[in-house]
């Protein structure tokens, strides 16, 4: 909030001595200027994001206890913005996240599955979104999770890691994505991606079978660890007799695609 009452204040400032300039009569009409005014705010707070120091102690969060569930099912839509999903939520807590203004949070129990649905705006605006600037979010790690991404022009940082993932679907734009998959299971990720830079982390010990079906994309894939099997197809040699192991599809669009 302190970072958009800054944004506001310039705003109030700058819209102020354009009235001035008009009541002398150095412009003729002030309204001409109010647009491109605004651009250039909203671009130097997009810059200010980049080189400031993320204010996190003054982010407000939400959460989601667990209830009785037994399974846990997430939902993410976000149009813009950095976005980090990691494990890490408190005991009894399925989510712990970023609550800002432009956003909409559900959960409900079927069964017992609890199914958590997150949807936010970009946070390169002032008043939409963290005023960290980044959209943080911790997931139990307590039961089996399936996850459901659907980001556009993002950078998302995923880390599942310690997370009991079963199945990752990633949806993502003109985006920059590292994503790590989880240790802890046997795990389905499915990555469609547009103009997209799309980094995959497979943590050591754990198989991989990889398969890529893509347009102008650029593959590099660790051979040494998921030898190539046909093209657009990569497995490590144990796939099939271990436990511990991640099924990869991706579909590309333009961009890159990163497996190590």
């Amino acid at each position: 909030m302190r970072r958009a009452n800054i944004f506001w204040g310039f705003f109030l400032i700058l819209l102020g001595a354009l009235f001035f300039l008009q009541a002398r009569d150095i412009i003729e009409n002030v309204f001409d200027f109010i647009f491109p005014l605004a651009l250039v705010l909203i671009g130097g707070w997009m810059i200010l994001n980049v080189f400031s120091k993320p204010d996190l102690a003054n982010d407000e969060t939400f959460s989601f206890a667990l209830q009785s569930a037994k399974n846990v099912r997430y939902k993410f839509a976000h149009g813009a913005g950095q976005i980090q999903i990691s494990g890490g939520a408190p005991a009894g807590q399925a989510i712990v996240g970023s609550s800002a203004v432009g956003m909409n949070t559900e959960s409900r129990m079927d069964g017992d599955r609890l199914t958590v649905e997150v949807s936010a705006g970009p946070s390169v605006i002032p008043f939409i979104g963290p005023s960290s600037g980044v959209w943080r979010y911790q997931l139990t790690q307590e039961v089996p999770v399936t996850l459901e991404v659907d980001a556009g022009a993002s950078g998302l940082e995923i880390d599942l890691k310690d997370v009991l993932a079963s199945r990752i679907e990633l949806s993502t734009g003109a985006s920059s994505v590292n994503l790590t998959v989880p240790s802890r299971c046997a795990s389905l990720l499915d990555v469609e991606a547009g103009a997209a830079s799309v980094n995959i982390r497979v943590p050591s010990g754990i198989a991989a079978r990889i398969r890529f079906d893509g347009g102008m994309t650029a593959m590099n894939v660790d051979t040494n660890r998921f030898p190539q099997v046909d093209s657009g197809f990569y497995q490590s040699s144990d796939f099939d007799s271990v436990t511990s192991r991640a099924e990869i599809k991706i579909e590309g669009g333009l961009g890159s695609v990163t497996v190590k």
